[in-house]
């Protein structure tokens, strides 16, 4: 184990609790996974497919391709999931595997650009679809995502079983809504609103392709969110892996039926120049009315996924700080609810910033090719690991070892050469903003080395 982890799994010398209890079962854990999938992605990106790729049947390619390699991480990511039963997920893997300061840069970009910016997006995307519901001026959008943030976060200090339910609950609603979208079309739509579908592929290029899966990407995020939550589940060996195959595949078909139906509605055209793809089809479907209910599913939807990212998001910096790398009192949870309060306020304070300075898509755009060299690297410590430490329990085994996990990493090698060129500027600019977690990682290790310091020299 990681020289960072050196004190009491129950406490710490002024008997404060810093241990989370294992309280969710299977169910939770497929809903904490097809939350974090299920926002606004579905509603939207179809835009950008449809106009990077001119047919149907290369879009609908693209969700199938993009739900394949999703679940192809999601089930290399079990194997260490199940190794390493505890909070943090990334962080915790590529602490095992290679070196504490490179799983302190995932850390550091996670929770300060990625987590925190996805939270921040999600509750303007909340705020976007309130307004036509409340006028609160100038600043409409950003107090009522400020005002989402503070609310979500503070259920969660009653105990992740309570977020876990308010999640299971809005995640069941935003799925049987979609389920209803789909059955109504293909079953139940008037006569003249629908049209068959051209299943040829047409003119597509490479290159185009990659375009689209980077938004069908977007979409499915959320996939890992799994493994942050580890320390809190009964049965992570069996839950782990079984949910994530669960969650994935369910995601990936209300994903592909969503977008055939956008396709039996609208031209391929139409759906390329909307700006809000599913309000459009809805219309012709059922008018304004429709488009508002749609709404009202659009914001249950977002909400749902909002809560998923606090919840895993803390668990993160729960992890670091029992690592001694953030500030060890960021460890300590809630007696009564085992909830990392002061986590979770860390991570509501920095959103609401980044919500209020308007950065978080750019600081997104910029890191997401560093995410996929984190995928790529966690992707690799199951090979590594299988030789670094062929003895440790495995409770589940990566299938189709070692083609799954050398064939992922092809890909993200793929993907971030590939960004590297399309995108220089921001790929750069991303691992910069990487690079700012090494002086944060030392002066972070001499103060733990100081308080370790004065703690042995004071007397029990």
């Amino acid at each position: 184990m990681s020289d960072a982890v050196s004190h009491s799994q129950n406490g710490d010398r002024s008997g404060q609790t810093t241990s989370l209890t294992r309280q969710l079962g299977l169910w939770s854990a497929v809903f904490m996974c097809m939350g974090s999938e299920i926002g606004s992605g579905i509603f939207l990106v179809s835009a950008d497919i449809a106009t990077a790729m001119k047919s149907p049947m290369a879009g609908l390619m693209v969700w199938v391709v993009a739900g394949l390699i999703s679940l192809a991480g999601a089930l290399i990511f079990a194997e260490l999931g199940t190794m390493f039963p505890s909070a943090g997920g990334e962080y915790v893997f590529l602490r095992e595997a290679y070196h504490p300061i490179l799983a302190f840069l995932y850390g550091w970009t996670l929770i300060f650009v990625i987590q925190a910016g996805t939270i921040a997006g999600l509750a303007a995307a909340f705020s976007r679809f309130m307004l036509p519901f409340l006028h609160l001026g100038r600043f409409g959008r950003e107090i009522e995502s400020t005002i989402i943030v503070v609310v979500l976060t503070l259920m969660n200090f009653v105990g992740i079983k309570r977020g876990a339910q308010l999640l299971d609950a809005v995640t069941s609603f935003k799925v049987v809504a979609i389920v209803g979208l789909i059955l109504y079309v293909l079953f139940a739509s008037p006569h003249g609103t629908v049209s068959p579908i051209d299943f040829s592929f047409g003119k597509s290029t490479l290159s185009a392709f990659g375009v689209a899966l980077l938004a069908a990407f977007w979409a499915y995020d959320g996939w890992y969110s799994i493994t942050f939550i580890a320390g809190e589940m009964k049965n992570p060996a069996r839950d782990i892996p079984l949910s994530s195959l669960i969650a994935i595949i369910g995601t990936g078909t209300l994903y592909i039926l969503c977008s055939y139906v956008y396709y039996k509605v609208l031209p391929v055209s139409a759906i390329a120049h909307s700006h809000y793809v599913a309000a459009d089809a809805v219309r012709v479907l059922g008018g304004d009315t429709a488009v508002r209910i749609l709404g009202i599913v659009v914001l249950i939807s977002v909400l749902g996924c909002l809560n998923a990212c606090i919840i895993s998001g803390a668990r993160v910096i729960y992890a670091m700080a029992k690592d001694n790398v953030l500030p060890h009192a960021l460890a300590v949870v809630n007696p009564k609810t085992h909830s990392p309060n002061r986590a979770l306020t860390l991570q509501m304070i920095w959103s609401i910033l980044l919500v209020w300075s308007g950065t978080y898509d750019q600081l997104f755009t910029y890191v997401i090719v560093a995410g996929f060299i984190f995928y790529g690297l966690t992707a690799s410590a199951v090979l590594w690991l299988r030789r670094k430490r062929p003895n440790q329990n495995r409770p589940y085994k990566v299938p189709l070892y070692p083609i799954l996990p050398l064939a992922y990493v092809l890909f993200t090698i793929v993907f971030t050469v590939n960004s590297f060129v399309e995108k220089t500027k921001e790929s750069f600019a991303g691992l910069l903003i990487v690079a700012t977690g090494l002086p944060a990682y030392y002066i972070m290790k001499k103060l733990a080395a100081r308080r370790a310091e004065q703690n042995a020299a004071t007397p029990s």
